[in-house]
């Protein structure tokens, strides 16, 4: 074998070579990519719903105002709001907390209380009234 046939034969070894691990790095590529693509979704394609859990918001004491309604603190960050629900009586501010902000119907509210149905759309009508006149006033 002559020295230039011997050079020959190193360099097709050489590319021969080459080109395995080069295939072999293409295909555990796109063995990673497929793995990817099971477990993580491209952020572009997340949905509100899916990033609601992670979010968090900064809340202040000096920012919003705590009712208590039954065991359950209901905040209110509007002032204007906090002041016409403080006029209300106990029984009216729990009545329209619950409804409003804690989204309960009457006669979740009722069972909660106490009462009947009517006599609780009856007192929220009341105090909505109420909250529109400090409104108006103001």
């Amino acid at each position: 074998m002559s020295p230039s046939s011997f050079k020959k034969a190193i360099r097709l070894q050489f590319d021969c070579l080459i080109r395995k691990v080069i295939d072999r790095t293409v295909k555990n590529y796109y063995r990673e990519l497929g793995r990817r693509a099971k477990h993580e979704v491209p952020f572009c394609d997340v949905t509100e719903a899916d990033l609601n859990p992670v979010a968090t918001i900064d809340e202040y004491s000096m920012g919003y105002t705590v009712f208590p309604v039954y065991g359950t603190e209901v905040r209110v960050f509007d002032e204007h709001l906090c002041e016409a629900i403080k006029a209300l009586s106990e029984r009216q501010r729990n009545i329209v907390l619950m409804s409003y902000f804690l989204e309960m119907s009457d006669i979740e509210i009722g069972e909660i209380i106490g009462i009947s149905r009517c006599s609780v759309y009856r007192s929220r009508m009341r105090a909505l009234n109420i909250i529109r006149e400090k409104y108006t006033e103001d």
